[in-house]
């Protein structure tokens, strides 16, 4: 690491599905000394994570007869609609599921318990990410537990470069040998002017992909150590125009606009439009099913690194959940990040395996499918910082992206950008009143 750790979707379905697995009316203690708790989480219906997340239920409640589960799950943007009205009417889930970068959100506003007073060391040293929860507090204190990792690695078509003779990249390439080599890669087949291959996605919405490690990588920050806004420096400057360069100079990289007209910066990778780009563990099941034979390597090195970041995904406790709701709730979130769940979950390829058991089991790291070295992976988590977290993350990382955007797109100079990103992302930080 260069620096230490510091203070720090999805389609949208209408459908909405509840299914009982215990007592219906479950918002008291079970009879019989039973305890019945609500537990939320996105997913589609039907869909893989849907089914295994039942069916860890229903191992759960089998081995806790005394744990009825009421099941309340989503996609992803009606979940969170859906978990902010619960919330304000004090109807949430006992245990819910947060994205990473949205838990500050909830534990701001007093929605999460804290759940030091569960973990032990032995629960610590055998669980990846716990660290960089704390990190999103200004307290350490720790409001989620890890359900699974997300970092990005650089993801690469293994016959396009073949094709290019290209070598595959390594951990020692520089953002110098990256735009080399997308150089090589970018193909105008037809002869009208635009590629019909891309060397290199270097633009996308998912910004976690795209410019903020970049921004890490050329020295640069989002929020200082003060958890005051930072993006506004030199640095940050010579990453977006490294940017700029493979879109509109070396045109190694669709611009902003072609992007989207080409569909979206996450099926240009899995549709061969680009031939390398930058990908969280999730990107496996795209690629995956676009067929291609592809690899990951780590991000390229920059002036300060690698710029590596992660988003740990995690389970909540509700800060009003009764003792007895809290524990059976506790019981549930070891069980999901036991070595039988964690692999279960493995399988399905969403997430990394926060059980550091299951991460250096081969159901993690020889799946039979590529990518083949999935350690890479690891190592990233390992080198990274967190996503800058606090309670108004969405409003203030919204605020950056759209300044960000308009100097990529050339609305504005890059300085501008940066200017305009800074001074509305710190009013939206300073907006922010604890508990409101």
């Amino acid at each position: 690491m260069t620096r230490g750790i510091r203070r720090r979707a999805a389609a949208a379905a209408i459908a909405v599905t509840v299914l009982l697995t215990g007592c219906s009316g479950a918002d008291d203690e079970g009879g019989e000394g039973r305890v019945s708790i609500k537990l939320g989480y996105w997913a589609e219906a039907g869909a893989p994570a849907d089914g295994t997340m039942r069916d860890l239920v229903k191992q759960f409640e089998a081995a806790n007869p005394g744990i009825r589960v009421q099941i309340e799950s989503a996609a992803y943007d009606e979940y969170y609609t859906r978990l902010r009205t619960q919330i304000a009417g004090g109807k949430a889930p006992d245990v819910w599921l947060n994205d990473g970068a949205l838990l500050q959100e909830y534990a701001g506003r007093n929605s999460l318990r804290d759940l030091g007073g569960y973990v032990t060391p032995e629960v610590t040293a055998a669980t990846n990410g716990i660290d960089l929860i704390k990190a999103g507090d200004a307290n350490g204190r720790l409001f989620g537990f890890p359900m699974g990792a997300q970092t990005a690695v650089l993801f690469y078509n293994k016959k396009l470069l073949a094709a290019a003779g290209v070598a595959e990249p390594t951990g020692e390439w520089t953002y110098d040998d990256l735009l080399a080599a997308a150089t090589k890669l970018t193909k105008d087949t037809n002869g009208d002017g635009t590629p019909d291959v891309y060397g290199f996605r270097t633009y996308s919405k998912s910004f976690t992909e795209s410019w903020w490690p970049m921004i890490e990588a050329f020295g640069g920050d989002i929020l200082d150590d003060q958890g005051k806004v930072a993006v506004n420096s030199p640095q940050s400057q010579a990453a977006l125009n490294w940017m700029l360069k493979a879109m509109y100079e070396s045109k190694v990289s669709p611009d902003v606009v072609a992007t989207e007209a080409l569909g979206g910066s996450q099926t240009l990778f899995p549709s061969g439009v680009v031939a390398m780009q930058f990908g969280i563990y999730a990107r496996i099941q795209t690629a995956t099913q676009g067929k291609i034979d592809f690899g990951v390597a780590p991000l390229p090195k920059g002036p300060d690194g690698r710029g590596n970041i992660a988003n740990i995904n995690s389970w909540g406790i509700n800060s009003k959940a009764g003792a007895a709701k809290a524990d059976a709730a506790w019981k549930w979130i070891q069980f999901f990040a036991g070595e039988k769940a964690q692999t279960a979950w493995t399988q399905i390829g969403e997430a990394m395996p926060i059980n550091k058991s299951v991460a250096a089991s081969p159901a993690f790291l020889e799946p039979g499918k590529p990518p083949a070295n999935r350690k890479i992976f690891l190592d990233a988590l390992a080198e990274s910082d967190d996503l800058d977290l606090n309670p108004v993350w969405s409003e203030y990382t919204t605020a950056i992206t759209t300044a960000v955007t308009s100097g990529l797109s050339r609305e504005v100079p890059v300085p501008d950008a940066l200017a305009t990103a800074q001074t509305e992302a710190q009013e939206a930080i300073d907006r922010f009143k604890p508990g409101s």
